[in-house]
């Protein structure tokens, strides 16, 4: 399957980024201060409502992220709470939760449908149920890339599925060794959780997308700032047009 597109002006923005910080820094990821929502025309899904947020995480109330804080400046402030990411995304899909939960189980297809995902690996399995419990997640753009090792939870009782990255949730070795996350990655830690909720008999299903992470200084997230704006909606709309292309349109 071909991947998505990565639209042009990511490439302009990419492309814009300094060489000496391209070399400080490993990968990117993610988005912040942004609202998606598709237009209204006869060409999209009468059956589809979509919403996409970000919401900054704060450690004081005096402390806030205003929408695309970097792209004025290089280098913001020392502001800790800057480097907090939140992202939520949300799709009601025309499907019943089960095909929905096989297909976002299957982290190990990720890197052939979901943007910037370059690599997925599992590289352990529940002996019981065979879901993934661990997995080398590999993301970039352009010249940069680093890989993370993620402890993965799937539960079908309650249609959930999470990926956690960092020493945060007691992921802080690679095989013995230490990761890149760990010391000197882009992130002091990375939670995916997605989370799907039935609607009812021929009614479809929402899905919730939850993403929190924290970028590990503020070179890293200055660089991000300028793309990581359009992150989240091209990666949404690519899981959504995955679910189509193996589900069909219900």
């Amino acid at each position: 399957m071909m991947r998505p597109p990565i639209p042009r002006s990511l490439h302009n923005r990419v492309a814009s980024i300094p060489r000496a910080a391209h070399r400080s820094l490993s990968t990117s990821i993610l988005s912040n201060g942004i609202s998606h929502q598709p237009t209204n025309n006869n060409n999209n899904l009468r059956t589809t409502r979509s919403t996409t947020s970000i919401s900054p995480i704060t450690s004081t109330p005096q402390s806030t992220i205003q929408k695309r804080p970097f792209l004025s400046s290089f280098l913001p402030n020392s502001d800790s709470a800057s480097k907090t990411r939140h992202l939520t995304a949300t799709r009601t899909l025309p499907h019943p939760p089960a095909p929905l939960f096989d297909i976002i189980s299957s982290v190990e297809s990720y890197s052939s449908f979901l943007p910037f995902l370059t690599a997925s690996t599992v590289t352990h399995r529940d002996p019981t149920t065979n879901y993934p419990t661990r997995a080398f997640l590999t993301v970039g753009y352009g010249p940069l890339s680093e890989t993370f090792t993620s402890k993965v939870t799937c539960d079908p009782e309650n249609w959930v599925v999470e990926a956690q990255s960092g020493a945060k949730y007691g992921v802080g070795k690679k095989d013995g060794q230490g990761f890149p996350g760990e010391d000197e990655g882009l992130f002091e830690y990375l939670s995916t959780r997605w989370e799907l909720e039935s609607q009812g008999e021929g009614k479809g299903t929402v899905v919730r997308l939850d993403i929190r992470f924290e970028f590990r200084s503020q070179l890293h997230a200055a660089m991000m700032g300028a793309v990581e704006g359009q992150m989240a909606g091209v990666m949404v709309e690519a899981f959504e047009k995955r679910i189509y292309d193996v589900l069909g349109r219900a």
